[in-house]
């Protein structure tokens, strides 16, 4: 095999393996970058969470314990010192702050009956607070007193316990989590420095294969694109086709059928009447003096003169009959059906009355007419020259008994 033939595959085989490689590596990267960000924001929630479970703690026992409101409403009552009463009303409020933290945070049933057993035994303070400012007021012995304002704390200590246990709880399962999940990524690492290189050796082994299934890839890409192309100008060509059909089969001045068009309905129509055993009529109509009409008024009012009589014929046909432009300033009409021999005299007097209306939209006080001549299938002939030719001689006699006016048959 020639050496640089050789050299380029050597380098298409490196240049893929390098791809592959990069590719590889990437993926891996992606997915370890992003569970280490779900990693650390798992972190900072369960960092934010312990932090505001250890406050909150911290604060129940600063503001309930020594030196707080119980402290003081203990020594207010033996004492009845105002002192400890104003003190008692700042470490109610910090009690209560503290205790509202603790519920925004996420709780389970135990530690929600357990806030709720503290809160109780607060509210039960609050009430002895009132009654023992009563007591000051009413200068009752301190003794007196303390057994008016006893309040049980039991229930609130074990509350207490209850929520510890629950902190050291939800420490410890949240420290497992984290390292769980701190492990897996440890693993994952691994793994990956492993498996890429695997990765990189079997593509390396493997590569003329990928090679192979990669052009086959490309090569079926190609065929599909060239078979869309195929179509699309499969497409074209019909379009195309369909519209120099459309142009070859119509009078490019009046936008109605021309000679070809008449000729290939009119053998159609033939045939199908012979079967049916119907007739068939043709009527040729000729403008009278058009050559006048150019002399006087110009070619371009010619024009639109044949286009508008084209337009004033097509209206009033019936739906399968057809109107056609056969020559210079000649049409020719092709009337189908059982009742074509009715319909021909009453279509020709249509015809004579809509083309002696006035063609005031072109040359004010312009005035046209025409002559009509007929014929019927198979009676005046069997094809359609035979027929075009029997109506064009009864046109001629028309024309040479003054004009404007119709010989049908």
């Amino acid at each position: 095999m020639d050496g640089r033939l050789l050299n380029l595959r050597y380098k298409r085989r490196t240049a893929a393996l390098a791809t592959f490689l990069a590719i590889a590596v990437l993926m891996f990267g992606g997915a370890l970058l992003y569970n280490l960000v779900q990693l650390r924001q798992a972190w900072g929630e369960y960092s934010y969470e312990t932090s505001q479970r250890a406050d909150a703690l911290t604060r129940i026992h600063r503001a309930a314990g020594y030196g707080g409101f119980i402290h003081n409403f203990k020594n207010y009552v033996l004492r009845q010192d105002p002192t400890y009463l104003k003190r008692l009303t700042i470490d109610i409020s910090e009690f209560h702050s503290a205790l509202n933290t603790y519920r925004l945070l996420t709780l389970n049933t135990e530690e929600q009956a357990a806030l709720n057993a503290i809160h109780k035994t607060f509210n039960a303070y609050l009430n002895a607070v009132q009654l023992a400012e009563a007591g000051v007021l009413e200068k009752l012995t301190p003794t007196v007193l303390d057994k008016r304002v006893l309040v049980s704390d039991a229930e609130a200590i074990k509350a207490l316990a209850v929520l510890e246990r629950a902190h050291e709880r939800y420490n410890s399962e949240t420290n497992l989590q984290m390292q769980s999940e701190f492990d897996f990524l440890i693993n994952m690492l691994l793994i990956g420095l492993l498996a890429v290189p695997l990765i990189g050796f079997w593509a390396h082994r493997h590569m003329g294969l990928l090679e192979h299934l990669a052009e086959t890839m490309l090569a079926r890409n190609e065929m599909q694109k060239m078979l869309a192309r195929s179509e699309e100008e499969a497409d074209e060509a019909l379009k195309r086709s369909e519209t120099y059909k459309h142009l070859a089969y119509r009078c490019a001045l009046t936008q109605i059928p021309n000679r070809q068009a008449f000729n290939e309905a009119a053998e159609k129509a033939l045939i199908s009447a012979r079967d049916q055993r119907e007739k068939l009529a043709v009527l040729y109509v000729d403008v009278d003096d058009f050559k006048g009409i150019n002399d006087r008024f110009g070619h371009k009012a010619g024009d639109q003169v044949l286009t508008e009589i084209a337009g004033r014929l097509d209206r009033v046909l019936r739906g399968d009959d057809l109107v056609a432009r056969i020559g210079g300033d000649e049409f020719a009409i092709l009337i189908f059906g059982r009742d074509a021999l009715n319909a021909k005299e009453q279509l020709a007097t249509r015809i004579m009355d809509v083309l002696r209306k006035p063609f005031d939209s072109i040359e004010l006080g312009l005035k046209v007419s025409c002559s009509v001549g007929g014929a019927i299938a198979p009676d005046q002939g069997e094809d359609v020259d035979a027929l075009l030719k029997a109506a064009d001689t009864r046109m001629y006699v028309v024309k040479k008994s003054g004009k404007d006016g119709a010989m049908i048959g």
